[in-house]
């Protein structure tokens, strides 16, 4: 990729985080056909919602972030399990999204409120990193 490609792309993408990543724009697309599942991804969005560093969205189009959730249910309904991935779309809006992180894990129907704020605080760091790495190559002098 040329210097002008990439300063291209970082240039384009500062404007999106730049309007984007003040507060995060995250998106939650999830599957969720159990009903401990769909407590967790309700909760999953009420804490986006109540942030005041992210913005829950509800487009691909508006998303810095999107948030892919899939629950299945586990101990006769009384539990879920879930796969949450971290990506970020693609500008152009053709092919996949660019992977960032993952986390599997286990929730019970009196504990979805942690379990949506430990999924958050898991994806905090990398979508803070991405933001600061995209803020910092726009900073620097073109070479």
């Amino acid at each position: 990729m040329s210097h002008t490609t990439l300063r291209a792309f970082l240039l384009t993408m500062a404007l999106v985080f730049t309007s984007k990543l003040q507060a995060a724009t995250i998106m939650v697309d999830a599957t969720s056909d159990d009903p401990v599942g769909q407590l967790l991804v309700y909760n999953l969005k009420d804490k986006i919602n109540a942030s005041s560093i992210n913005k829950l969205v509800y487009t691909k189009d508006d998303a810095g972030f999107v948030i892919n959730i899939v629950t299945i249910k586990e101990n006769d309904g009384n539990d879920t399990a879930y796969a949450a991935v971290l990506s970020m779309p693609q500008l152009n809006k053709k092919g996949f999204d660019y992977y960032i992180t993952s986390q599997v894990g286990f929730c019970g129907s009196s504990v979805t409120e942690s379990c949506a704020s430990k999924i958050l605080a898991a994806f905090d760091q990398p979508m803070t990193d991405i933001a600061t790495a995209i803020s910092e190559a726009i900073k620097k002098p073109n070479h």
